[in-house]
């Protein structure tokens, strides 16, 4: 049997959430005075001192490093395939300088209008039929008028679902977080 929640149900949880947040910041807190501690009697928090990218440094400036212009330049030279219209699969030349680099689109004789074009690649050296561009929307659903999308099975499963009682999510709450407080208790804290 499935269940789901109330809105005041989730509000429980987003309050329960919030406290156990709450302590988390305050370790959080406890931890960055920590760290600025270290850092007062000489550490270096957050300190880059190189960065490569492929065997090439890459310039740190502000304890950053902006990798963007050199996955630009990979990306700009790397191979990309392109669609090329020809008359017929005589009109491809595996030999040509680049032909490999192409989707060839050839037009189909006697096609309807959503098949229009046989596709070829160069592969190993030679011309190759790797597809077309019919659309196959066979299974497709399309809605009718005064029908929903879901089947009488799944509209009957879906009726079935009951509504979780705030007890039973309170008792889940308590599973997970532990029983609820009012305050949250402050962390323990332990001298360096």
């Amino acid at each position: 049997m499935s269940k789901h929640t109330t809105l005041d149900q989730l509000k429980m949880l987003a309050q329960r959430t919030k406290t156990e947040i709450d302590k988390v910041d305050t370790k959080v807190d406890k931890l960055s005075e920590r760290v600025d501690d270290i850092a007062t009697v000489g550490g270096e928090p957050n300190v880059i001192t190189e960065i490569k990218n492929n065997g090439t440094a890459l310039a740190v400036a502000n304890k950053g490093v902006d990798i963007g212009p050199s996955i630009a330049e990979a990306v700009a030279a790397a191979d990309h395939l392109t669609k090329k219209k020809v008359t017929s699969v005589a009109d491809i030349d595996p030999a040509a300088d680049g032909a490999d680099k192409f989707i060839y689109l050839v037009p189909k004789t006697d096609s309807d209008e959503d098949d229009v074009y046989d596709e070829y690649m160069i592969l190993d050296g030679k011309v190759e039929h790797v597809g077309n561009t019919k659309v196959d929307l066979s299974g497709y659903v399309q809605k009718e008028d005064g029908a929903g999308l879901y089947p009488d099975a799944d509209k009957e499963k879906l009726a079935g679902i009951v509504m979780a009682e705030d007890a039973e999510i309170t008792a889940m709450l308590d599973e997970v977080f532990g029983a609820a407080q009012t305050e949250p208790t402050p962390p323990e804290t332990t001298e360096p």
